[in-house]
């Protein structure tokens, strides 16, 4: 079975990138030290343990609403061949449309889609972001698919954004369509992933993925990539984990005074690791 190590809207030389590095603002757009609430913790299974545990399942990262808006426009969207982006070494695996970023409706789109992000405490606790790369809105019809690859290590324009996390973001449910699994390849073995609409899949970008052959109906999702301010993964891992177990103990009126040297030791840890 074939193989890209290159493959993914990457950097390279003396090529034309078209997609835009979007640097988001830190602090205050986001806050990766705050408190995750508790409803934005049931939304969040950051230890998927079936999948590795460094796979986070964001559960309703886009609202219904807004994922019937986007996939609404996304009819009347022009749409180019997703290969073009794949690079040479993924010429051959990859076969979907993308909508291409010149026609009318992609800013509109990737601006929705970026300003949700933004404010999702889970994602910012999950993946402590420095920098988001402007989202991609993929189309499967039957019989694409995008075989085995490892996404580019370097994004966006020269000299690129470094790749930490990769996001897979559903635009409709496993009910619209047959085939399309996203599996990842994990120390826990292969993990397949078919998502209800609006959720999400983030999961460290060196992890080998495909997207499994389409065999009816459309598959419409976006994906994009994410430099940490963390990094390393296993650190990145802590943090999130200690900002759950914090909002736990306050869900169980736990001692304040433990409460707070919990916080304090999670705050620095994210002093001594984050790289801004």
């Amino acid at each position: 079975m074939p193989i890209s190590l290159a493959a993914g809207e990457g950097f390279r030389p003396g090529m034309r990138n078209t997609h835009v590095l979007v640097l988001l603002d830190t602090p205050g757009t986001l806050d990766c030290g705050k408190q995750v609430t508790a409803a934005r913790r049931r939304q969040m299974r950051t230890r998927d343990l079936t999948g590795g545990s460094m796979v986070t399942v964001i559960k309703e990262l886009l609202p219904k609403e807004q994922v019937r808006t986007i996939a609404g426009k996304l009819f009347s969207a022009t749409f180019a061949d997703g290969s073009n982006s794949a690079g040479p070494l993924g010429q051959g695996i990859k076969k979907n449309q993308q909508v291409s970023p010149q026609s009318p409706e992609y800013r509109e789109l990737a601006q929705m889609v970026m300003t949700t992000m933004r404010q999702n405490e889970a994602f910012s606790v999950a993946a402590v972001p420095r920098r988001i790369l402007s989202p991609i809105f993929a189309s499967y019809m039957p019989g694409d698919k995008y075989g085995r690859h490892v996404d580019a290590a370097l994004m966006g324009p020269y000299p690129g954004m470094r790749t930490d996390l990769s996001m897979t973001i559903a635009l409709n449910g496993p009910d619209a369509y047959k085939g399309g699994e996203l599996v990842l390849e994990t120390p826990f073995g292969d993990q397949k992933y078919k998502l209800e609409a609006g959720d999400a899949v983030l999961y460290p970008t060196h992890y080998m993925h495909q997207v499994m052959p389409v065999t009816g109906g459309r598959r419409l999702a976006v994906i994009t990539w994410i430099e940490s301010m963390i990094p390393n993964p296993a650190q990145r891992e802590v943090i999130a984990d200690l900002a759950q177990s914090m909002e736990i103990m306050i869900d169980s009126n736990a001692d304040s005074e433990a409460i707070r040297l919990l916080e304090k030791g999670r705050l620095n840890l994210l002093r001594m690791w984050a790289r801004t």
